[in-house]
């Protein structure tokens, strides 16, 4: 019993067909079908109940699935592990991160790349905190950049900042005779924020219902950029993190920092507490945390 015939057997156990997983596998149907032979015989037993309808696992086949499958994730696991520690001045780092860190992340990765010149970088959305303790579990990231209150005893977590809130509006809206703005001086505009399922809306909306104040909300979104560019075409204000306004604000609009105290939000920085990070990433974590003590 070998990696490969494990790979074809989880191949053929999770299509239920041969010739659908030959295909995946690029291999012949003959040489799929041979292998799994070898291996029920070795095995002693069948892994399929082979009908003329229908293929289906055995009670073998659902004990080898289930084991094999986690068998070939660690393996992954480990060969990504190595190949990060091998070639760790070169490799590919994958970061999730919301949206509101882009700006200061890129001042961090451009000084980041003139020690590490050949590293590589891909850097995703992330949304739901399911989807980073996913990502995370599963080593589709080295790492994430989140405002989740993420508990999990595989992962560790560390408060970079607490981010403030602004409201952005149009430089001619009334708002911007206001020095000092509340949430109470926002309920009588036309409000976009972001879809309900998301942290930042959520915690917008808890902020508002806490001080017993209803907001009018006539526009809900995915991206804080959608939100921007409809205040831009005046049709109501919106309530963005302080971070992302820093980057690339629009000369036609105005903003203030939301003063009620109760509206603020923490960012962490989240990394699988077991896995073996190469000397590059573990700089670029001391090089995240060192700068976002200036933000």
């Amino acid at each position: 019993m070998d990696l490969k015939q494990l790979t074809y057997f989880v191949t053929v156990a999770k299509t239920l067909s041969f010739s659908k997983a030959a295909l995946g596998l690029h291999i012949s149907q003959p040489s799929l079908s041979n292998s799994i032979a070898n291996l029920e015989k070795e095995i002693g037993s069948s892994l399929f109940e082979r009908t003329t309808r229908q293929l289906k696992l055995t009670d073998t086949g659902e004990l080898l699935l289930e084991r094999a499958t986690s068998l070939l994730e660690q393996f992954s696991i480990m060969n990504e592990e190595i190949q990060d520690i091998v070639h760790g001045e070169e490799i590919e780092i994958v970061f999730g991160m919301i949206e509101s860190a882009h700006g200061w992340f890129t001042k961090v990765m451009y000084d980041y790349a003139k020690k590490y010149p050949a590293v590589q970088f891909s850097v995703i959305d992330t949304l739901y905190n399911t989807r980073v303790v996913t990502a995370l579990e599963k080593y589709h990231i080295h790492a994430a950049i989140s405002n989740h209150r993420i508990q999990s005893p595989s992962i560790t977590g560390i408060q970079l900042y607490t981010e403030r809130f602004v409201v952005i509006f149009q430089k001619e809206h009334p708002l911007a005779k206001k020095e000092h703005i509340t949430l109470k001086d926002l309920c009588d505009d036309s409000l976009i924020t972001g879809m309900p399922k998301f942290e930042t809306c959520k915690q917008i909306l808890s902020a508002f219902d806490k001080l017993q104040l209803t907001p009018k909300i006539d526009y809900q979104i995915e991206r804080f950029e959608m939100a921007k560019l409809l205040v831009n075409e005046g049709l109501g204000i919106s309530i963005l993190p302080e971070n992302y306004i820093k980057n690339a604000f629009p000369d036609t609009l105005d903003y203030r920092v939301i003063e009620d105290n109760i509206l603020a939000r923490p960012v962490f920085l989240y990394y699988l507490k077991n896995r073996r990070f190469p000397g590059s990433v573990l700089t670029l974590f001391e090089e995240i945390q060192t700068f976002t003590k200036m933000l």
